[in-house]
């Protein structure tokens, strides 16, 4: 056994009875059926619902909303094929209409408005940290800026089929190109450069894009049945999927996607995709650290093992993330103020990459611990 030599303070804020789950990066079915049609553009509430656009084929008309537990319910039945998908700050859902070029704004009670219009087959929806909305127009092959105040310019152009959009932190937007294969950036003055091409791209029908706090970009490729991942390099891999459709679950190297479309990744690190030719939605746990959490490389180890803790404080269920670079048997300890070992866990036959443990505790009293 390979003991994690390295401390995390974990704040315990509440009690519970002590049990534990081990979870990897594995894939599984989320839901399938149950309202989806066509399901197409995804966001992630405060809450981490789930709501799903069905396109439906150009013909689609609602919006789902799906909590953690799979407990679906319509949240607006009167769209015009719906696609992309955000929210602001202060709940509100935007939603683009791809036949109406028309983007609506719900807010939490249900209140529809119109908030802009004149786009042409909007797609993709994301924010900056101004509050200013950009939707990709796959029809015009260019990327539309929106203030808040609804006022519609366009903000850069020269795509191919632009779908997906993601920014980084210091506001370089990435759009992902269905035609070509192509992930452009788009720098915060407008310059745009080829930041990466997936294999095939001509055939490869790349589809939304999502980035994680390691820098990383993952997007669903409709034509190859895979999840790419994208370093922030550029440098493109085979994340998961084995290019034959399927509905397979288990690990990453042997999953099967069938026409994987829109993916999100919630506060914890996981990622939902929805399956378009399935109407499925799929589900990968421990892809990434949680959300919210900054990666803190100068304290690992040479062997490359990572811990973090989500959430810090935490109130009934805490989850301890490990990454390590070899596969392996690990140990990891639950120690008090003072040294004593409360808990410990073995982790045997670990994979490479991300996996971590969940559990809550009624052994560990208020105050402060230790995982190392």
């Amino acid at each position: 056994m390979k003991n994690l030599q390295m401390l995390f303070l974990i704040a315990i804020l509440s009690m519970a009875s002590f049990s534990e789950q081990i979870c990897a990066q594995t894939v599984s079915t989320f839901l399938t059926g149950n309202g989806l049609n066509g399901p197409d553009g995804f966001a992630l509430d405060e809450e981490q619902n789930l709501f799903v656009a069905n396109w439906g084929g150009g013909a689609g008309t609602t919006v789902l909303k799906i909590t953690p537990g799979a407990v679906v319910s319509t949240f607006d039945s009167t769209s015009d094929a719906p696609d992309g998908l955000a929210f602001d700050e202060t709940g509100n859902l935007y939603v683009s209409n791809y036949n109406s070029g028309i983007i609506h704004k719900i807010a939490p009670s249900g209140n529809k408005t119109q908030f802009a219009s004149g786009l042409i087959n909007p797609s993709a929806l994301v924010f900056d940290t101004s509050g200013n909305l950009y939707a990709s127009n796959y029809g015009s092959n260019t990327v539309s800026k929106i203030t808040p105040a609804g006022v519609v310019s366009i903000y850069a152009s020269g795509f191919s089929g632009p779908l997906g959009l993601v920014f980084d932190p210091v506001g370089n937007l990435y759009v992902s190109n269905y035609n070509t294969g192509k992930i452009h950036r788009v720098a915060p003055d407008g310059t745009t450069t080829l930041f990466a091409m997936v294999p095939n791209g001509s055939t490869s029908k790349i589809q939304y894009l999502v980035r994680g706090q390691s820098g990383n970009l993952y997007l669903p490729s409709n034509g190859h049945n895979k999840i790419y991942r994208i370093s922030d390099s550029g440098v493109v891999s085979v994340y998961t999927g084995t290019g034959i459709p399927g509905s397979a679950n288990g690990p990453l190297d042997s999953a099967q996607f069938n026409g994987p479309n829109s993916i999100a990744l919630t506060s914890q690190g996981d990622l939902y995709i929805s399956e378009y030719n399935a109407n499925r939605i799929r589900k990968i746990t421990g892809v990434e650290f949680p959300v919210g959490l900054e990666p803190d490389t100068g304290r690992t180890n040479s062997d490359g093992y990572q811990l973090r803790i989500f959430p810090n404080p935490f109130l009934t269920t805490t989850s301890i993330f490990m990454e390590s670079s070899d596969p392996g048997d690990f140990k990891i300890f639950i120690s008090n103020s003072s040294g004593s070992i409360i808990k410990q866990f073995d982790i045997c036959n670990s994979p490479p990459g991300k996996n971590c443990i969940s559990f809550n505790g009624s052994l560990l009293k208020r105050g402060f611990m230790f995982a190392a």
